[in-house]
């Protein structure tokens, strides 16, 4: 059963419209590609990898900076992991590693094809959820903010008049902020209340015109699902196989290695990078062209602004941190994946 619309969304804009900085534009060499084309989506597929590194990097920073340790009990446990370790040292190679190779792409192919079953449909239609509220952050973000960054492109004409006037306040906001510190006033409280003012103004502006949006994006949402659901449940569980092998033999999990039904935490890294790239390089490649053929054919007309929005790498982004996070997890929970503390932490947040 394919999941149900995100829920609430309707009247929901104010809520659902986070104020992060401006995105940065598209990278140049995918904008230079023709749309639609494989080396197009492969560079789609290529700039949503390294928005998923980064975001992993600034996360698992911050999450090591928040674990507090104690010194003997580090001192302990490096002493227990360097036996242990010493120990996997003097017994590996007992093993082909052809044969733990194997093993491995066998156990991960039959978990994953567990997991993406009809059968447990439950796992994905959460997770779509997810998505969807994910690409739904993504598109007020992008309607507050794409037109606006500094990368020298011209303001395409508005459709409404709220946004009209609030793309002229933010381009304005600086001086007219540097204006209202400068000027005499009786008090500073009469002041701080123009800026309350002011910035009570745009809030309602943005709010207006983004309501306005919101039709729009429940037509896209229907369409992500509709065409998700498709590629998780019929096209990816066939492609298994090939993925599953495609990730263990690149990401060389099987070098020095005795187990062939774990994957140990030191080289989880090393399977993660590549698990992450193959991810998106399918997901990109079964799913670009059927979304954007569908916006494009639609029979009620998006507006060019969303079709540009389609094009975001930044969605096939929090598509994968959505799935791959939770399946990461899941195959800690089998047993067939050992993961860093810092991993741990961040999944359990």
């Amino acid at each position: 059963m394919p999941p149900p619309p995100l829920a609430g969304l309707r009247g929901g804009a104010a809520q659902a419209a986070p104020a992060p900085p401006p995105p940065q534009p598209f990278a140049q060499a995918a904008s230079q590609a023709p749309p639609g084309s494989t080396r197009a989506m492969i560079l789609q597929a290529g700039a949503a990898l390294r928005l998923r590194d980064e975001q992993l990097r600034a996360r698992v920073q911050y999450y090591n900076a928040e674990l507090k340790t104690n010194a003997e009990l580090d001192a302990i446990t490096d002493q227990v992991v360097a036996e242990l370790r010493a120990l996997a040292s003097a017994q590996a190679g007992t093993r082909p590693q052809g044969e733990v190779e194997i093993e491995l792409i066998q156990n991960l192919r039959e978990l994953l094809e567990k997991l993406f079953s009809k059968k447990r449909s439950g796992f994905l239609t959460r997770k779509l959820e997810e998505v969807q509220r994910r690409i739904t952050q993504l598109f007020f973000n992008s309607e507050l903010y794409a037109r606006l960054a500094e990368d020298g492109r011209e303001l395409p004409a508005a459709t409404w008049p709220e946004q009209a006037l609030y793309f002229a306040l933010k381009q304005h906001e600086i001086d007219i902020l540097a204006e209202l510190e400068s000027m005499p006033v009786s008090e500073p409280a009469v002041r701080d209340r123009a800026i309350e003012k002011l910035q009570s103004f745009q809030r309602q502006l943005c709010n207006e015109f983004l309501s306005k949006t919101t039709p729009e994006l429940e037509r896209l949402l229907a369409i992500y699902r509709e065409v998700l659901t498709h590629f998780f449940l019929e096209v990816f569980p066939k492609n298994l196989g090939e993925f599953c092998w495609e990730v263990v033999r690149e990401s060389r999990v099987a070098h020095d290695h005795d187990l062939g039904y774990k994957i140990t935490a030191e080289k989880f890294h090393g399977f993660r990078a590549v698990f992450d790239r193959k991810f998106l390089e399918h997901l990109v490649l079964n799913v670009q062209e059927p979304i954007t053929r569908r916006a494009s054919q639609s029979t009620e007309q998006f507006r060019d602004a969303t079709l540009l929005f389609v094009q975001d790498p930044r969605i096939h982004t929090e598509i994968c941190g959505a799935i791959n996070d939770a399946l990461y997890d899941y195959l800690h929970g089998e047993g067939y994946l050992d993961l860093p503390p810092d991993w741990r932490r961040l999944l359990m947040r």
